[in-house]
């Protein structure tokens, strides 16, 4: 038996090229609008939550801390976010939209909403299996050992 997973048969492999191929595609659709995928998901997520932190804004763009910091100064540069002054008592930074920065969101949110349709129509009524079933997924591989012993057990946490 091979050591290795047959790509042709790997749902990892299967969803990693699925995401590959969703962000490249966004990616270029979104260049219309200004904005990089993660660009557009940092805005969305500020419109939904104001004044949210940048360490919580990487963590629900699954980005390390540096490379918010650099989708943060790219959005504050074009003038589609206000990052509020860090003062003694604040250890966090509020960032908020501007009224440009909403703009943009909406102009890039229907260059989204296709995509997103198309994953819809493409699961079916299966959508909210599917859904839950790739959370579910991703708590699991969060919780588990970058150890390569596939015995290990899941971290605790």
């Amino acid at each position: 038996m091979p050591s290795h997973a047959d790509p042709e048969k790997s749902l990892g492999f299967a969803l990693k090229k699925l995401q590959q191929t969703l962000r490249s595609r966004m990616d270029a659709a979104l260049t219309q609008a200004g904005l990089t995928t993660p660009q557009y998901l940092v805005l969305a997520l500020l419109e939904d939550h104001p004044g949210i932190s940048n360490s919580e804004l990487a963590r629900r763009s699954a980005v390390a801390a540096p490379t918010m910091l650099k989708i943060l100064d790219a959005l504050a540069k074009a003038g589609y976010i206000e990052r509020a002054d860090r003062t003694p008592q604040l250890r966090t930074r509020g960032t908020t939209l501007t009224d440009s920065g909403r703009s943009r969101l909406a102009l890039a949110s229907a260059t989204v909403e296709k995509f997103e349709s198309l994953l819809r129509d493409a699961a079916g009524a299966d959508g909210p299996v599917i859904s839950a079933w790739l959370r579910t997924c991703t708590d699991l591989l969060m919780g588990a050992p970058a150890a390569a012993d596939p015995d290990a057990a899941p971290a605790s946490g």
